[in-house]
């Protein structure tokens, strides 16, 4: 642990120098500027290569769970920048207004563009829409229930589905409970043999007896041969891991693994060779400090060592200045419909897509806009080092 208090849990003993530090040949952009995209807060970004393109959608309204909650979407072209925000679902007569939540892009067998989200007052009790593309993203069709009389989210909750080796679609799926006597979380695997015209639910054992908190929720999905991993968001400190051995039809039990987790979303990217890239707060609080934002990989999803930081909270952003978690005024304080905090410092719910030869990587900027940050592929297969002043200064 370092000076500043962030515990990486890694197999790399990473020195608070190195955390403090935004990789060499990272580059960082708007996707959305604070101001541009409807709403005082934004939050939970998804991205899809769409060619030599990208798309990029989030949520926005006045705080997250709020009625006036909408889907936005912005589209990068090749060799440009990102273009002007536009609302594509959410609440157009603000007397039948519902907060939109967690928006998540993917490719459909046939080529088309499905944009997953969730629609309800409350996190327990929304259900998953979708809305479809079949020009890029161009247009899109009129929102629909992906499961009709769901209750609870069916679909991705916060990371794009997977293709199985079987051709199953599978779909990283979660549900909270908010009950007065404590929240209770569990995840889930959505599948479906027919692209997503039905849904067969596989649940992802959890032994709740070990627990100090919810449990665990958003796992982020890959697939190597017939094997499935999952990597969850938890309350315990560290992200949980599961592995199916026959293409997502059963799970064994998720287990603590060695990647610290701040009770905050966490995305897994799978490169050209095989290795996973998974991008995370490495903060092992319930709760904690989401910032700094880093980048680390693993061959088995077991062992993790981080390779990149792309957020640290000092540098400035095309000219706005962040600010520092501890000069956040309301931490994060849950609800069933939402999170309240004022994103002072947070830098946080990333998602990622190999992007040609960079990992292309989105993600929240203090709830006031969303980011991109893109990392050549190059940089992830070096862990990053202490500087030689404090490797002297080890016992």
């Amino acid at each position: 642990m370092g000076a500043t208090g962030v515990s990486t849990g890694l197999d790399t003993d990473l020195d608070t120098a190195v955390l403090l530090d935004i990789t060499a040949g990272v580059t960082r952009d708007w996707v959305a500027r604070p101001g541009t995209s409807g709403g005082v807060q934004c939050h939970a970004s998804t991205v899809l290569a769409v060619g030599d393109s990208l798309l990029c959608a989030w949520f926005a309204g006045t705080r997250e769970g709020s009625p006036d909650n909408g889907i936005f979407l912005a589209v990068r072209q090749p060799g440009g920048g990102w273009g002007d925000p536009w609302q594509i679902a959410g609440p157009d007569d603000p007397a039948d207004a519902v907060a939109h939540w967690n928006p998540v892009l993917a490719h459909a067998a046939n080529g088309d563009v499905w944009l997953f989200f969730k629609r309800g007052p409350r996190i327990s009790e929304w259900a998953t829409w979708l809305c479809t593309s079949a020009d890029d993203g161009a247009t899109w069709t009129a929102p629909r229930e992906l499961v009709p009389g769901d209750t609870g989210g069916r679909g991705p909750v916060k990371n794009p589905p997977v293709r199985a080796a079987d051709g199953a679609w599978l779909a990283p799926a979660s549900t909270e409970s908010w009950a007065p006597a404590g929240a209770i979380w569990g995840a889930f695997v959505d599948r479906s043999t027919d692209d997503g015209r039905s849904w067969n639910r596989v649940d992802i054992p959890l032994d709740r007896s070990t627990l100090r908190g919810a449990g665990v929720i958003q796992p982020a999905l890959w697939a190597t041969g017939e094997t499935v991993g999952a990597l969850l968001r938890s309350s315990e400190g560290h992200a949980y891991l599961a592995f199916s051995p026959d293409n997502g039809r059963t799970f064994a039990p998720a287990v603590p693994s060695t990647l610290p987790n701040n009770n905050s979303g966490l995305t897994v990217a799978q490169l050209p060779d095989g290795s996973l890239a998974c991008v995370h707060n490495p903060t092992g609080t319930s709760w904690g400090a989401r910032c700094p934002l880093a980048v680390s990989v693993s061959r088995d999803g077991r062992h993790w060592q981080t390779v990149a930081i792309i957020e640290n909270g000092r540098m400035p952003l095309g000219g706005l200045t962040p600010s520092l978690p501890e000069a956040a005024r309301t931490g994060f304080e849950p609800h069933d419909d939402g999170v309240r905090t004022d994103g002072t410092g947070e830098y946080s719910y990333p998602a990622a897509v190999v992007h040609g030869d960079h990992l292309l990587i989105t993600y929240t900027w203090q709830r006031r806009g969303i980011a991109s940050a893109t990392v050549p592929l190059t940089l992830l297969s070096t862990p990053l080092a202490q500087p030689e002043s404090n490797r002297k200064m080890q016992p």
